[in-house]
């Protein structure tokens, strides 16, 4: 697990420098602590986003338990769209790992398939989007930084899956193979879908009135 574990972070890392350096759309980073409405819209997004995810989560059990790393990779990317909305609302930092767990609560107590165990995903995938946000210093939300935190938190998730499920990737091929798998899956679905939704609530004013 040390060389999947090493080889996890570093991927999170360029990818955040990726963003950083070449995502051009620069804003102004957010000052300030968190207001009561970041707080509201923070918990209400979680919670939604957990009864959708509960029934994805499911779904992804399935596959994962007949078809290993490679079907749960199909379905990996399905579940951090709501992250980058909600970190692309608030800009500030921790949004996105108090999300997860938020998020991951609400699924253990609606019945994941996983239990409690459901908490190591939102803390890993929120953790995975904190550092690309930090590494861009809050201050680039642009598609592409959503779309590698996207394929960060899809892939990061993985070691979770990884310690969770007891797959060693120094015998299990499918885990690397899984790889590109589960990043154009988190680009797709958490990033670009995500970033979609942030661009919609924009023009309803709705993030402005988050900050």
């Amino acid at each position: 697990m040390g060389i999947y574990t090493a080889f996890n972070v570093v991927v999170v890392v360029i990818l955040g420098l990726v963003a950083r350096f070449a995502d051009k759309k620069v804003v102004d980073r957010e000052r300030g602590g968190y207001s009561t409405r970041n707080l509201v819209v923070v918990a209400v997004l979680a919670a939604i986003a957990g009864v959708i995810n509960t029934g994805m989560g499911n779904v992804w059990y399935l596959a994962n338990t007949s078809l290993g790393p490679l079907g749960g990779a199909l379905i990996q990317g399905t579940f951090m769209w709501s992250y980058i909305l909600a970190v692309f609302m608030v800009r500030k930092p921790g949004v996105a790992l108090a999300f997860g767990i938020i998020e991951a609560a609400t699924e253990v107590l609606l019945g994941n398939a996983a239990g409690i165990g459901t908490l190591g995903w939102g803390i890993s995938q929120g953790l995975a989007i904190e550092i690309i946000i930090l590494l861009c210093s809050y201050s680039r939300f642009g598609l592409l930084t959503a779309v590698m935190a996207g394929m960060a938190s899809s892939q990061f998730g993985t070691l979770w899956s990884s310690l969770f499920y007891g797959w060693d990737p120094a015998y299990s091929k499918d885990v690397w193979m899984a790889v590109p798998i589960n990043m154009v899956s988190g680009a797709i679905f958490s990033g670009a879908l995500g970033y979609f939704l942030a661009t919609k609530v924009a023009k309803t004013g709705l993030v402005r009135s988050a900050e």
